[in-house]
Parts: C-alpha cells; structure tokens; sequence
C-alpha cells in the first residue's frame, strides 16, 4: 500500500532550515523527511481493532505546522510521537478487516475514526483519571509508558493519536488500523466530502464548550482558517446570539465567514498602532500605550479564541479580552517568548484546548456525547452549512503539490486539502 511518511533527519532538516526562505519547496521533500512509499499495511494489533480503507484524508493545520517545521528540536511532543510518521488523522473511511474481538456488522461501513489513541485503543487498564471519564483527549499515557504500574494489551508506540505515530498508519495511506472504540458510523445522508470535515469542527466545538459560555456576549475568533471557521459554526449550532468577530487575513473568506455565522469578518493592518486603534474602536475600549511600542487594550472581548498559535496571536488575544474575560489556546503554539502581562494583571482565564472527548452536552443535561458524533448530527439536521470548505482534493501521488497548496492557501484560494482515495 501507499502511504506517506515522515521522518526527521537531523543533517536534512537543519539543510532546509537554511533553504526554505529560498526554495520553500525542499519543506515537501524527502529532505525534510518527507516521502510517499510502498509499505507493507499495519497489523491490527489484537482482536478487538479493525482495518480500514482510507476514502478521504484531510490535511490539518497542525499538519502544515510539522511540514513548515514550527515545532522546535526540544519539543515536548517529541515524547508523544514515534518514527517514521504515518502522516494523516482527518478521515473518512470504510472498515474493511475486523478483528476477532469485533461484531462483523462493522464490515462495510463507512465510519470515521476518532484518532485519539488513549487508555481505552492501547489496552491500558486501569484507564488513567482523564480517559476514566471520557476525557481522552487529556490521556495521561500517550507516550505509551503507563503510569502509576498500569498495564497495557497492546504494545503501541508512543502517539497522541492517528497519524502521529509509527504504527497504525494514517489516513494519508490507502488503509490504517484503529481500535473499534475509535469508529463513528457515518448515516447514508452524509457526504465523504462533509464527513472529513467532522475532525475540524470538532476540535473546534471541543474549545467552545470548554469556555463559560454564560458569561459570553461578544466572541474574537483569531484566524479564519477551518478551525476559525468552524468556531463560528458551533456558536451558532450551540444557539449562542451574541456577537462573533472572526479575524482573517484574506478578504475573499468574508462570505464563508459570514455563511458559518459570524457578524463581522475583520481584516487588520501590520501597524500595531493600527491594528490596536481599530480593535479599540469595535469593542468600545481604550488604548494604554507603554514605552517601545508596547499596546493593551483597557476593555475588550468576552472571550478570546486563538486559532492561529503563533507568539503574535497568542498576545494580542490576551491583550484584547476585557479583564477577568476568557481566552482559549486551540492553535498549537509552542515556544514564545511574550508579554503575559495581560493575564495576570487583567485577572484573565486562559484555558487549552486539544483534540476532541466525551463532552457534556446537551448543555446543562448529564449526557455524555462524543464530539464527533455532535458534529455529525449537527450536519444531518442542517445546522452546519458546510459548501465551499473542501475547496482541493489530490490523489495520494501528488502528495507535494497537496502540501504546497495547504502551506500557500492564499495563493491557491484553498479553505480545506484532502486526498482523495475513492
């Protein structure tokens, strides 16, 4: 089978540190450790996995991230992953092999495959505080070294999830593995084409739901790619009327801005000064001015959610939320060095968002629902307007051209990349 995989090569990945402002296509290179090869497909691991055939398999920005090497070589998810890569988590897909452990009525399906691989997937029992009450997306045992004398039936390397690790393949491969726990049925009325973009809206309802939304009027959604995009569409679905800001950089996005249900789609200028006077001007608040050009905002958003993860987003959501107001991290930031003044000094709170869980929802109720599936009911009763996201599909062997275009979404107007398997 063909998959791509990627593995980092010290003397390669430090030659495209110097390259890539030059020639940014050595980031999609086997230079980079990039490389589409014919590999022999994963075992199921023990009886109670399943084998899948990729049908569409989205390219995330965290993705793109690892592609444009953001993370630093002392990451601290260097302990959460394993190589070589099998790249891709975003999917849709038909089980193809049950293992023995698993009802034959999941043959032929087609599902999605929530790619958390936390206690329940790795066997570990007992299962750690976070996963015991449905909080995978926090395990405690990604890197596959269990704590507190667990024990596990599988010997899974380390891996936050699908597509992080060197075992189970990913969805940027013709099949991959996954543990029937991991499988959402997708209903008939549902396209590939939406099913794929079920992960993004996820992480992105994940976020909202961690905020106190009763405390909420006004929401900045930071960066209108899929994740900002998708933000706005589950305040909505959530029935939440007040206001939402999305905040972007290509004019051309407006309208799906607006589609997804955000009121105002913002574009700034590079100016600080600027960029501060006219967010000072929509909220109603003040600009502070400090020595060296240092900007805060007295006044601000309700709730700030970052979904860019970069030193500059970081800040200036901190900086533009009223004090003692909400900001959340979806973008995966890593290492910056900022001004945290804002946090403490405004009395903030600052909450992470990753991945996906056992949410409570409906709101308000003791229900426990998988964020997968709300997305999916959400879609099959229309309250997601989903036309226009999945602007690019690749066959697997253009795997550089698809990289590209997801590094470079601008030039090419892309909103959501996947490759196409069908």
């Amino acid at each position: 089978m063909k998959s791509v995989l990627y593995e980092i090569k010290p003397a390669g990945w430090l030659t495209c540190q110097l390259l890539k402002r030059l020639w940014r296509g050595c980031l999609v290179t086997k230079l980079n450790g990039f490389q589409l090869r014919d590999v022999t497909p994963p075992a199921l691991p023990s009886q109670d996995w399943v084998r899948v055939r990729t049908l569409l398999g989205g390219v995330c920005g965290s993705d793109v991230a690892m592609v444009q090497q953001k993370q630093s070589p002392d990451s601290l998810l260097q302990a959460y992953t394993s190589q070589p890569i099998a790249m891709g988590h975003e999917n849709v897909a038909v089980v193809e092999e049950v293992g023995a452990g698993v009802d034959e009525a999941w043959l032929g399906r087609r599902v999605l495959v929530e790619p958390t691989l936390g206690c329940v997937p790795r066997g570990i029992t007992p299962l750690c505080p976070r996963c015991a009450v449905g909080e995978f997306g926090a395990c405690e045992n990604f890197s596959g070294n269990p704590m507190g004398g667990a024990t596990a039936a599988t010997d899974l390397p380390p891996g936050v999830s699908t597509g992080y690790n060197a075992a189970t393949g990913g969805s940027w491969g013709e099949t991959f593995v996954a543990h029937q726990s991991q499988l959402i049925p997708v209903d008939d009325s549902i396209s590939d084409e939406a099913a794929v973009l079920v992960d993004s809206f996820a992480c992105s309802l994940h976020a909202v739901l961690r905020a106190d939304l009763s405390q909420v009027r006004t929401v900045l959604l930071y960066g209108a790619g899929m994740l900002g995009l998708a933000g706005a569409g589950c305040l909505r679905a959530l029935d939440f009327d007040g206001r939402i800001d999305l905040l972007g950089r290509r004019r051309s996005l407006e309208p799906l801005a607006k589609q997804l249900g955000a009121d105002e789609y913002i574009t700034l200028p590079n100016s600080k000064p600027a960029r501060f006077a006219e967010m000072a001007s929509r909220t109603g608040s003040t600009v502070q001015r400090a020595r060296f050009g240092n900007y805060m905002l007295s006044g601000g958003y309700d709730l700030v959610i970052d979904c860019v993860g970069s030193r500059q987003s970081i800040e200036e959501c901190l900086k533009w939320t009223r004090a003692r107001g909400q900001v959340i991290m979806l973008g995966t930031l890593q290492r910056a060095t900022m001004d945290l003044t804002p946090l403490w000094f405004r009395e903030l709170k600052l909450l992470g968002a990753y991945g996906r869980q056992l949410e409570t929802f409906p709101l308000g109720s003791e229900q426990r629902t998988n964020t997968y599936q709300i997305v999916l009911d959400w879609i099959k009763e229309g309250r997601l307007p989903l036309e226009g996201l999945l602007t690019h599909t690749f066959r697997i062997e253009e795997y550089q051209q698809a990289l590209r275009v997801a590094m470079s979404k601008g030039r090419y107007s892309a909103v959501k990349v996947a490759f196409d398997f069908r």
